[in-house]
C-alpha cells in the first residue's frame, strides 16, 4: 500500500474523532485533503468554514498559515485566527497563542499572555501545556505570576459554556 494511501487512511481514521458539527461533511473533507497533504485544496475548504465561524476551522486555519500550508506563511494572520478558534474555547489553539507569546513573533514577547495561554490549554487537558506553564513561570516574578493566573481564570471565565475541547 502506497504512503499516500496510508495517509489518506490515518486522515480518516483521525476525522472520525473529531465531534459532529454543522459543517463537519465539510470539515471532514478538507481535513482529509489536509491529510493527503493537499494543502491548497484544503486551505480553500478551510477558509470559507472559518469565516462561518467553525472553531475547529478558525484553528486548522491558523495552523496552515503559521506552517505555510496551501498559502504563505503569515504569522500576524495565524495569531488572529487561533485566538479566534481559542476564543471558542480549543485547547490547541490556546497552545498556539501560548507559544506565539513565548517567543515574540507576530505579537511582542509577553510572559504573562504566554503562561495564561499555557495554563488555560492545561486545565482543558492539553498534554504538553503544563510543562511550558511550569517553564514560564519560572521566568516569573510573584507578582506578574499572580497576574498571569488572573488572566488565565478571567480567559477560562469567557470561555462559551458548550465550547469544544478536542485534543488530538
Amino acid at each position: 500500500m502506497s504512503r499516500k494511501v496510508l495517509v489518506c487512511i490515518a486522515a480518516a481514521l483521525l476525522v472520525a474523532s473529531v465531534p459532529v458539527l454543522a459543517d463537519e461533511d465539510a470539515f471532514d473533507k478538507a481535513i482529509h485533503e489536509y491529510g493527503c497533504a493537499d494543502y491548497p485544496k484544503a486551505y480553500r475548504l478551510i477558509v470559507p468554514l472559518a469565516d462561518g465561524g467553525h472553531a475547529l476551522a478558525q484553528y486548522q486555519r491558523g495552523l496552515m498559515l503559521e506552517q505555510g500550508q496551501g498559502i504563505e506563511a503569515d504569522l500576524v494572520e495565524a495569531f488572529k485566527w487561533y485566538k479566534k478558534a481559542a476564543d471558542q474555547g480549543i485547547a490547541d489553539a490556546y497552545f498556539a497563542l501560548g507559544q506565539i507569546y513565548h517567543k515574540g513573533v507576530a505579537v511582542p514577547r509577553d510572559a504573562i499572555q504566554a503562561y495564561a495561554a499555557f495554563d488555560v490549554a492545561a486545565t482543558l487537558g492539553h498534554a504538553v501545556s503544563g510543562d511550558w506553564r511550569g517553564m514560564v513561570s519560572n521566568t516569573l516574578g510573584m507578582e506578574e505570576l499572580a497576574k498571569a493566573q488572573k488572566v488565565a481564570a478571567e480567559l477560562l471565565a469567557r470561555r462559551p459554556a458548550g465550547a469544544l475541547d478536542p485534543i488530538r
